[in-house]
């Protein structure tokens, strides 16, 4: 099966895999450029920089039944990027501003990366649900200081000019 993105990132890759393996059926995992990295790359955010972030914690904005979210770490992490965020983006900024990280916190939404559709929503965590009303699915989401970067190292519009 043809997955963009990388296969073993929120792609299902793993229990696929598992499946075929199960089944009897050969099969080959060509590992690609997740969409955490790539997409916000595109978008001229970038997800570590020196002196703005040394870790990122890559998220997946749809819990299965009974997963717990570390809510507390998440909210110390320097950047945190969700998948499929927008269903529960509500719950994702109150949550992380319940633990402590600061409404003020620079926030964008990536919509549709890497495509010519693509529309990035530059925000707050505190006003990332207002600013979210009109963007579509599918979407990253992605909070911390790294955001900020996107001022001087969005060059898409350069290039298209």
């Amino acid at each position: 099966r043809l997955k963009g993105g990388d296969p073993f990132v929120f792609g299902r890759g793993a229990e696929e895999a598992l499946a075929l393996r199960a089944a009897g059926v050969p099969f080959r995992i060509v590992p690609g450029v997740t969409a955490g990295l790539g997409g916000l790359a595109y978008a001229g955010i970038p997800v570590t920089h020196r002196g703005a972030s040394s870790a990122v914690a890559l998220v997946t904005g749809h819990s299965a039944d009974g997963e717990v979210v570390d809510w507390p770490a998440l909210a110390r992490m320097p950047t945190v990027v969700f998948y499929m965020a927008l269903a529960r983006l509500d719950h994702i900024c109150a949550q992380l501003i319940a633990h402590g990280r600061a409404g003020g916190t620079p926030a964008a939404l990536v919509c549709h990366a890497t495509t010519p559709a693509q529309a990035v929503v530059e925000t707050t965590l505190g006003g990332a649900v207002d600013a979210a009303r009109d963007a579509t699915a599918p979407a990253l989401f992605v909070v911390g200081d790294v955001v900020a970067l996107r001022r001087d190292l969005n060059w898409v519009g350069d290039a298209d000019g």
